[in-house]
């Protein structure tokens, strides 16, 4: 029978397995949640049994602030905790995990907001309240500390009874968003010893003959290695790199600087490190335990005993995600975006977390952002009375081919006409103002004519030679959109006149409209008529209607509901400009609109903090819908994804799943081809990529263009037809345009539209063979085997070199005095490095496999006068003889390919680097893969319902230390 213990802070008592000994325990009572230390107290008489053999006690363990309880009911004096999983090590598969370290800090800064309007320094004393009130607010949630927290949440059974969110697998301290799991294996955060709780009293003797395992496996294995081949370079005076290794001495040491421990994995994992110059050099058995024990220690654990969601940096808004929010927010094709400074890229992508910082340049665009976005959706023209718009003659359209000249006429040699659209606010009568002039030839004055929508009105003559006149004229004109036209009608030339009368043109320098005359009824465009849906009356305030137009406003633009508080400080800007300022009620809502613009609420995707008595917390629906939209379109959610929301059901799985299914169909899924795929692959460096024009004459700028829309519809088809992933790399069709089909030599597509062809029977397949890829994987005017395989290594295979050693000299200058040599033979001479060779001899080998395709991916048998040699061997003992062969060596190593995308795809759905506890979201997805065929939306969805993606833990590291 399990033995009972009792809470000493509240007398609660309750049950636990005798496993649980020496561990901290919160007290299932709600009312109370003290954090108590689970021991058995020996007794004075000899046991007459082993049930007899100790006396259970619980102690409380003093903490500074105590846990809150699990939200859970006590319905009887006497609870159980519910059974756990026995704190083993895990047999987890072993992944190539590369930790990438984050870079780049958040800056923030003030700027000054000059208009020549009345209103901006009210207008800008709310950004700057605004924006510092959220500063400090960032500033309190990052450098709040979180409290102590238990080994584990004692719970009763009827804890398993309550929900819990979709996908949370992992054991939490409940929060608003989520009632508390039944299970025990471990508080989230809380410092486990790979399964073994890190305690100041008993561990079970299975988890301390574990732990003496693992530190003997160090001192017997790891550092003699160090001491022998490393510590020569890496010691306490001499530090290369500016890393020690000479001091290593215990399993948790190794732990609490892991990210150092993992630099040094990868570069023995890689041979890079000892050298190869390095003598002695290791034994390649020695080299592999020792490998093999470094990633034990960093990655190998049992995911259901490690709890960390992980944390991303409070996340601005890049360029891409600004203009598709703006798009959908308001339904304009607006890309004002365009006009800011490009985005820091991070972990290989542009909406990373930790490099969006706000230097003051963006700050000024955000403010011309905002106020072009609210005067394309609010209408501040003034209808109570007419207004006059010029139109000067670089904004004509002409039928000719004209020219503008040193005084800023538009010069019309020939019979033509100038326009230019005019929207006319309402019915009335206008007056149009022309000025114009001429050059005399012939016995008649040029002549013409005023046109409305291309029907004449008017005709005027222009007397005078080169003098300008302005002519007038008052026309009644139906409101809204008209093209106005000046038509030059009577054209002469005589080539026998004098030369300054031989020619007759007309010069139009600017066209004016005033009106209409007294004013008219207002005629909003249609963006102003959708979202002003209130306007003030004897009835109803400015304030209150404001108030009602912003409000659904504000909702979509902040993602998630805004208080009446928020609400009434907006609502009031426009009060001000209306009372004070003697403005309009439509330009309070333009200047309340440019308010919300830059609020860091819309500017920033704010996510709340875990409570301080918390280690994490599952991220309401709001934010969840945020999330989504922004990982699968780059854009904020839709009104389904509110819908949800509002109802609280996107925390379920099976809506999630819809979801996931249905955004995935949705033409906005091009996103993630523009923004992850792009970037994945390097297809964004193909703008850059230029081949020698010598020796490939026939590359241009529609070929590059056909290449990389190529590579970015395989991906869509893949991704909204929910195909398998491994079409990436085994895909038997692509698609086309007449152009790429003659750079590949296939026959029957003609024009520019692309059509999917079949590859079956030509040397394709995958995105490898794609042209795209093949070229900005060479040199301007060689192919470049280095490279192509450097790039299959990262992001195919996830097995990324490490840097070059300094020092090592490019192909070129290492074989530069060597002639008459094949690209092979150059690369074999440059591999005797011995800098180079570790590296070299997993990244030359498959960049060799694909010399039958040049420089522009086009394939070829000869290399000039040479047969092409596409045969290696790879480290791993696998021999090729060309493409093919290679190619089906690579599909062969599926598993390497997805965890790589998988890992991919999670750094870009989080916008942040992936750290060591990641590696559970990692093998979660990878299960969920394997179960459905690896099709697209099962990779999606093993992230979306992650608990990495659904969570969010106080920003502080976890280690897995060795209990003491």
């Amino acid at each position: 029978m399990k033995p009972s213990f009792r809470c000493p802070s509240c007398d609660a008592k309750f049950r636990a397995d005798e496993k649980y000994v020496g561990r901290r325990v919160r007290c299932p009572n709600a009312e109370c949640g003290q954090t108590v230390l689970l021991t058995l107290e020996p007794t004075d008489a000899a046991p007459s049994s082993t049930a007899q053999k100790a006396r259970p006690v619980a102690e409380q363990k003093p903490v500074q602030k105590p846990a809150s309880p699990a939200r859970t009911t006590i319905r009887s004096e006497e609870k159980e905790v519910s059974d756990a999983a026995p704190p083993v090590r895990s047999a987890a598969s072993k992944a190539n995990s590369s930790s990438r370290s984050r870079t780049g800090d958040r800056k923030t800064s003030k700027t000054h907001y000059e208009s020549q309007s009345p209103l901006k320094p009210l207008f800008t004393g709310l950004i700057a309240t605004t924006l510092v009130g959220g500063a400090i607010l960032a500033g309190y949630s990052f450098l709040t500390k979180p409290a102590e927290t238990p080994d584990i949440v004692a719970q009763t059974d009827a804890a398993s009874e309550q929900s819990q969110p979709a996908a949370a697998t992992a054991t939490a301290s409940t929060n608003e968003a989520s009632s508390a799991s039944a299970n025990i294996n471990g508080a989230p955060g809380t410092s486990l010893a790979l399964g073994a709780a890190q305690t100041t009293s008993v561990v079970a003797g299975a988890t301390l003959r574990q732990n003496a395992e693992r530190q003997q496996k160090l001192e017997e294995k790891v550092i003699p290695f160090l001491a022998k081949h490393c510590a020569d370079c890496h010691n306490a005076t001499e530090q290369e790199g500016g890393i020690a290794l000479h001091d290593l001495e215990s399993v948790d040491q190794l732990l609490k600087d892991r990210k150092k421990w993992e630099r040094v994995y990868r570069m023995i994992n890689a041979g890079a490190m000892p050298p190869a110059s390095y003598d002695p050099k290791p034994e390649e058995p020695v080299r592999k335990e020792v490998v093999d024990a470094l990633y034990d220690e960093l990655y190998n654990f049992d995911c259901s005993l490690l709890h960390h969601a992980g944390r991303s940096t409070l996340h601005r808004l890049n360029r891409a995600e600004y203009n598709n929010t703006i798009r959908d927010l308001f339904g304009l094709k607006l890309t004002p975006a365009d006009k800011f400074p490009q985005d820091d890229v991070g972990e290989g992508f542009d909406n990373i977390g930790d490099v969006l910082s706000l230097p003051p340049l963006l700050m000024e665009k955000y403010l011309d952002a905002a106020e072009e976005v609210a005067a394309a959706v609010i209408d501040t023209r003034d209808f109570s009375k007419g207004s006059t718009q010029k139109f000067e003659a670089t904004q004509f359209k002409s039928t000719l081919d004209g020219n503008i000249n040193e005084q800023g006429f538009y010069v019309l040699h020939t019979r033509g006409t100038v326009s230019i659209t005019y929207d006319a606010v309402a019915d009335g009568t206008y007056k149009f103002r022309i000025e114009a002039a001429q050059t005399e030839a012939g016995p008649d004055p040029s002549k013409m004519e005023l046109l409305i929508d291309d029907k004449p009105v008017k005709e005027f003559e222009v007397n005078g030679h080169r003098k300008p006149v302005v002519v007038e004229h008052d026309v009644k004109v139906a409101g809204g959109k008209r093209t106005i036209g000046v038509a030059f009608t009577n054209d002469f030339y005589d080539e026998k006149a004098p030369e300054n009368r031989r020619d007759r043109n007309l010069g139009i320098k600017f066209i004016e409209i005033i009106g209409p005359e007294g004013g008219g009824a207002p005629q909003w465009h249609e963006t102003h008529r959708r979202f002003v849906t209130a306007v003030p009356s004897e009835s109803v305030s400015v304030k209150s209607a404001a108030a009602t137009v912003l409000r659904p406003m504000l909702y979509r633009a902040f993602r998630r509901p805004v208080s009446d508080a928020e609400v009434d400080r907006f609502a009031s800007l426009v009060e001000q400009t209306v009372t004070q300022h003697k403005e309009t009620y439509e330009y309070g809502l333009f200047i309340a609109v440019q308010a919300m613009l830059v609020s860091p609420e819309f500017l920033f995707r704010k996510e709340a903090d875990p409570e301080a008595n918390q280690t994490e917390r599952v991220l309401n629906e709001y934010e969840v819908a945020a999330r989504l939209s922004y990982f699968l379109w780059s854009s904020m959610p839709d009104d389904q994804l509110f819908q949800l929301a509002e109802n609280k059901r996107l925390l379920d799985r099976s809506v999630l799943r819809e979801q996931i299914e249905r955004m995935l169909r949705d033409e906005k899924s091009a996103a993630l081809g523009q923004n992850f795929a792009s970037q994945w692959l390097n297809l964004r460096n193909l703008a850059d990529v230029r081949p020698n024009p010598e020796v490939f004459p026939e590359f241009d700028d529609a070929l590059r263009s056909a290449m990389g829309q190529e590579t970015l519809m395989l991906f869509n088809t893949i991704v909204r037809e929910d195909r398998s992933v491994d079409e990436f790399l085994a895909a038997d069709y692509t698609f086309v345009n007449e152009r790429l089909a003659k750079h590949y030599g296939i026959n029957g597509v003609t024009g520019d539209q692309y059509v999917k062809v079949s590859l079956q029977g030509t040397n394709r397949s995958g995105v490898l063979t794609h042209a795209s890829i093949l070229t900005l994987t060479s040199n301007p005017g060689r192919t470049s085997p280095v490279k192509r395989g450097k790039w299959i290594l990262e992001n195919i295979l996830g097995d990324a070199p490490p840097p070059a050693p300094p020092g090592v000299p490019p192909l070129e200058e290492s074989t530069k005095d060597v002639t008459g040599l094949s690209l092979r033979e150059r690369l074999e001479l440059h591999r005797k490095d011995p800098g180079c060779a570790s590296c070299h001899k997993a990244m030359d080998p498959l960049g060799m496999g694909l010399e039958n395709f040049d420089a522009v991916g086009r394939w070829r048998e000869k290399d000039g006068e040479k047969p092409v040699d596409a045969s290696g061997d790879l480290p791993s003992g696998d021999k090729f003889s060309g493409p093919a062969e290679l190619m089906t060596i690579i599909r062969s190593r599926q598993e390497k390919f997805s965890r790589t995308l998988i890992e991919r795809l999670l750094v870009y759905s989080l916008g942040r680097g992936l750290e060591y506890y990641d590696k559970c979201a990692v093998d979660q997805t990878m299960d969920l893969m394997k179960e459905r065929g690896n099709r697209f939306s099962a990779l999606v969805e093993g992230i979306v319902t992650s608990d990495a993606f659904l969570k969010k833990s106080l920003n502080r590291e976890t280690n897995i230390g060795v209990a003491q």
